[in-house]
């Protein structure tokens, strides 16, 4: 059977592919006045309630109890070019046919998803405050045509997580303050493909000709894990934070449903010691979510204009390979060398408060790829670097805030080249870009 691919998660409402906003399937967009910088600041602006999902201590900086919600759209625009194949055996099995061929062409993809979140908190006292939010840390969508040239790689790719996160921050001192936040985390996916798996060629003694088969598989888990953080204000005018999201384990169980297999092809797979077969089977994979180490900061260097910044560590290098088995025997399915590295985000913004009403806001960011070499990359995850660059307004009037929020993304151009046993060869070229638009509602009592 073909290589697949579970990259990790995002939201019932799911995703835009690639990655839109951050190497791998990491997200930030819970946050409209984020977006509008670029996120830098996050954590420690005091501007909307989103603190919850990056430092709770930064909760410290809302002077009233209340709430939010938003959404996000992300529009993601990739042209794709190149070759797949020759074919090989989907089974590992290293026979070729001699009618086996290179198939080329070039195409795009427009997915276009929608992300909520929402937010609210409350001041139990001057220095205790309560939260509670549900919003979506990672995620992945890819859709490619029914057809195309490489659908042996890659068909529907939907994964998603949704974090439900209660919180407590607690103001030690009049400059330093800590949180904590348990991520109740909830991973589904689905993924689609064709793939060829080998029969007996009648025209050619010994040989192996390759039939199609499709597959369709789905399954979901719930995980555990916690966000702990602090935030320093050494002058009135500086806010500093720092937080540590851990790792969640997952065991992701659900279906892999097969059509198109005949009983050559069924021989086959059991003589190399692997299952194949029509209908429905039982599987299991165990997927980590990284560890993300964040420091922001924030300074109002006078009464109209604040200076923001971020950087962003992420432990992606624990993605090393995924293995997929069946829950009935044990056996191995699939497996994908995934080889990611760690990467680091840098972002930098400027908020300009016009008046008691207005405030405008723009940033910029850059965030290193997980791809180690083109032969690590998929055509799942065709990711690449990436620069951020970022627009925003807010608008206040009695206890309602107005957020809205744009970005445009300029992806690095991606090259996927790896010889596979498990699926076809690929030799693929990626341009990509994105939009995302955000609008987010706040009342404070």
């Amino acid at each position: 059977m073909k290589k697949l691919l579970i990259p990790a998660v995002a939201l019932g409402a799911m995703i835009i592919s690639t990655g839109a906003e951050a190497a791998g399937y990491h997200l930030s967009e819970y946050t409209t006045t984020g977006l509008g910088r670029s996120f830098a600041g996050v954590g420690v602006m005091g501007d909307d309630y989103s603190a919850i999902g990056f430092n709770p201590a930064g909760m410290q900086y809302n002077a009233k109890s209340g709430g939010q919600t938003g959404l996000t759209m992300v529009s993601l625009h990739t042209d794709y070019k190149g070759s797949v194949g020759p074919e090989t055996d989907a089974l590992s099995v290293a026979v070729k046919s001699p009618n086996t061929h290179v198939k080329t062409g070039r195409g795009h993809t427009r997915p276009t998803r929608v992300l909520p979140n929402i937010f609210a908190q409350h001041k139990m006292n001057d220095r205790m405050t309560f939260g509670i939010g549900a919003y979506v840390p990672y995620g992945l969508a890819t859709d490619y045509d029914d057809g195309w040239f490489g659908e042996t790689h890659a068909g529907l790719s939907e994964v998603s997580a949704v974090n439900v996160s209660p919180a407590l921050s607690y103001q030690v001192t009049d400059t330093f303050a800590l949180g904590a936040a348990l991520n109740i985390q909830h991973i589904s996916a689905r993924l689609t493909s064709a793939t060829t798996s080998p029969s007996p060629d009648p025209r050619i003694p010994g040989a192996l000709t390759f039939d199609g088969v499709t597959n369709n598989l789905e399954g979901d888990d719930v995980g555990v894990g916690y966000t702990i953080g602090a935030t320093f204000t050494p002058r009135k005018d500086v806010r500093l934070g720092v937080s540590y999201r851990s790792k969640i384990k997952h065991k992701l169980e659900g279906d892999l449903k097969l059509t198109g297999v005949s009983q050559a092809q069924s021989m086959v797979a059991a003589a190399s010691g692997k299952s194949l077969g029509n209908g429905n089977q039982d599987i299991f994979t165990k997927i980590t979510t990284p560890e993300v180490v964040l420091f922001s900061g924030a300074w109002d260097f006078n009464k109209c204009f604040t200076l923001t910044g971020t950087a962003r560590w992420t432990r992606w290098s624990q993605f090393d390979d995924l293995d997929i088995y069946s829950k009935k025997t044990g056996a191995g399915i699939s497996k994908t060398n995934e080889n990611w590295k760690n990467t680091w985000y840098y972002a930098v913004g400027l908020d300009y408060r016009r008046n008691q009403n207005w405030t405008f806001r723009t940033g910029i960011g850059y965030d290193e790829t997980v791809i180690k070499s083109p032969e690590y990359r998929t055509a799942r995850i065709p990711d690449g670097r990436r620069v951020l660059t970022s627009l925003g307004v807010s608008y206040k009037k009695n206890n309602w805030q107005i957020d809205a929020g744009y970005m445009h993304i300029f992806i690095h151009g991606s090259h996927a080249y790896g010889k596979s046993a498990g699926a076809s060869d690929i030799d693929m070229k990626y341009s990509s870009s994105a939009d995302l638009l955000s609008f987010g509602v706040q009342y404070k009592f």
